[in-house]
C-alpha cells in the first residue's frame, strides 16, 4: 500500500483506504466474484455508484481551486492500488487520468464542467491514451464554425460506459491537440479480452463534433501518469495474490506438512515478494514524480514502474494459480480474474520492452526532451529486454 510519508497524512490515507475496502467488500467480496463478472459483465454500477456518488474517490483527483479535494497523489495511488487489490469492477482509472488531464487544460467552461462533474461522481469521462510513439488516430478539422472528429481507436478503457471521451486529435498542421466529444456520437464496441473485470471498447469516431480543451497538451505527460495509474493497480495486484499465496501455502497440508514448508514452494514465493518489494520501490518513486518530479523525472519514474509492476503481478498471479494446485485451475477461484488482470495490464499501454526502450533513450539523451518517436527507432536501443517470465506459463 502507497501511504503518506508523515503520520498524520499515513492515518488519513489509512482511514480512506479503510473505508472504500469495507464498501468494496460489501458490495463485491471476493466469494463468489467469480460468478458475479460472468453473470454481470467488468462493470459494477452499484459499487461505482456508492464509490463516486458517497465516498466521493473521483473528487480526490480534482484541485481544490477547481472544487475537489486536492488531495496528493499518494492518496489517489492508495485508492488504485487498493482497487487493484480487490479487482473492483469500476471506472476509477479512467476518472484519474481525465483529472489529471482536464486539470492540465486551461480553464474554461468546459473543462470545469467536467471537472464538476467528475467530482460529483454524476460523470465517466475516459481518456484515449495514445501509442507509445506517441501517434494518434484521429484528426480533427474545421467546418464552417465547427470543429469536427473522426477516426478509430480500440483497447480504450471504459469507452463504451463512459459519458464523455478525452481524445487527442491532430490538426490540418499537424498539431495534437486535445479534445472532448460527447460519447452518444460515437461509435463504441465492448471488446471481448482476457480481463473480465474491465471495460474495454473500440470507439471510432465519423465527423462528430468536438470541444477543443487545450491546443497544446503534453501528451508525454498523458502517458507517463497512465503508467503510473496503472502501476498502481498491478502493485494491488501482484501484493494481494502474494499474500493469498502465502496464507493458503502455510495453511494447506500435504504429507502430514503445510506445503510452506517445502523448500520448492518457500523459494518461488521468496522470489516473488522480492519483485514485489522492488514493484513498490518503484511506484513510490512514480508517485513522487508525479507530485514533485520534473517531467523527465516522471518519464523515468514510469517507464521504472510499468517495469517493475507488470513483472511482479505478472509473476505473483502465475504463482498464485500454481500454490492453489488443482483449485487454483477452476474456474470458480478468483486465481484466474487477477490472472487475466496482470496480463491485460503487462501490455495495455505498451509492452516491457517498449518501456525498456523508453528508459534507454532517456538514459541516452539525459534529462531533455525527447521525442517521442525515439522508442520506435529500431537504433533507440536493443531490440528485446525481458522482464516477464510469464511465457512459461
Amino acid at each position: 500500500m502507497i501511504l503518506g510519508t508523515t503520520a498524520t497524512a499515513r492515518a488519513d490515507t489509512e482511514l480512506l483506504t479503510a473505508t472504500i475496502e469495507a464498501a468494496v467488500r460489501r458490495l463485491d467480496p471476493a466469494d463468489g466474484r467469480p460468478e458475479r463478472v460472468d453473470r454481470d459483465g467488468p462493470f459494477d454500477r452499484d459499487l461505482w455508484g456508492l464509490l463516486a456518488g458517497e465516498v466521493g474517490v473521483c473528487a480526490l483527483a480534482v484541485p481544490e481551486d477547481r472544487g475537489g479535494l486536492g488531495a496528493s497523489f499518494q492518496d489517489v495511488a492508495a485508492v488504485l492500488t487498493l482497487l487493484g487489490a480487490e479487482l473492483s469492477r469500476v471506472p476509477c482509472l479512467s476518472a484519474v487520468l481525465a483529472t489529471g488531464a482536464l486539470a492540465d487544460c486551461p480553464a474554461t467552461p468546459a473543462t470545469d464542467e467536467y471537472l464538476a462533474g467528475i467530482t460529483a461522481g454524476t460523470l465517466i469521462v475516459t481518456t484515449v491514451v495514445p501509442v507509445p510513439s506517441g501517434d494518434t488516430q484521429f484528426q480533427v478539422e474545421r467546418v464552417g464554425g465547427d470543429l469536427v472528429l473522426s477516426g478509430t481507436e480500440s483497447f480504450v478503457v471504459d469507452g463504451d460506459i463512459a459519458d464523455v471521451v478525452l481524445v487527442p486529435a491532430a490538426g490540418a498542421d499537424c498539431s495534437v491537440g486535445l479534445y472532448a466529444v460527447s460519447a452518444d456520437t460515437l461509435t463504441r464496441t465492448r471488446m471481448t479480452v482476457t480481463d473480465g473485470t474491465r471495460v474495454m471498447s473500440t470507439i471510432t469516431a465519423d465527423r462528430v463534433p468536438a470541444v477543443l480543451l487545450d491546443p497544446h497538451p503534453s501528451i508525454r505527460r498523458l502517458q507517463d501518469r497512465a503508467l503510473v495509474a496503472l502501476a498502481c493497480d498491478g502493485l494491488g495486484v501482484a501484493t494481494r495474490t502474494l499474500d493469498d499465496a502465502v496464507a493458503y501455502a502455510n495453511g494447506r497440508v500435504q504429507f502430514g506438512r503445510v506445503i510452506g514448508g517445502f523448500q520448492a514452494v518457500k523459494h518461488r514465493l521468496a522470489e516473488v515478494a522480492v519483485a514485489v518489494e522492488l514493484a513498490k520501490s518503484a511506484v513510490a518513486h512514480a508517485v513522487w514524480a508525479v507530485d514533485e518530479g520534473t517531467d523527465h523525472d516522471l518519464s523515468e519514474a514510469a517507464a521504472i514502474a510499468a517495469i517493475a509492476c507488470g513483472e511482479a503481478a505478472c509473476r505473483a498471479t502465475a504463482e498464485n494459480v500454481q500454490v492453489h494446485g488443482g483449485i487454483g485451475f477452476t474456474w470458480e477461484h478468483t486465481a484466474h480474474l487477477f490472472y487475466r488482470r496482470a496480463l491485460s495490464n503487462d501490455v495495455l499501454w505498451g509492452s516491457g520492452d517498449q518501456h525498456a526502450q523508453r528508459l534507454y533513450q532517456l538514459a541516452v539523451d539525459g534529462p531533455t526532451r525527447v521525442s517521442p518517436d525515439a522508442v520506435s527507432s529500431p537504433t533507440a536501443a536493443p531490440t528485446s529486454l525481458p522482464h516477464s517470465n510469464t511465457a512459461a506459463w
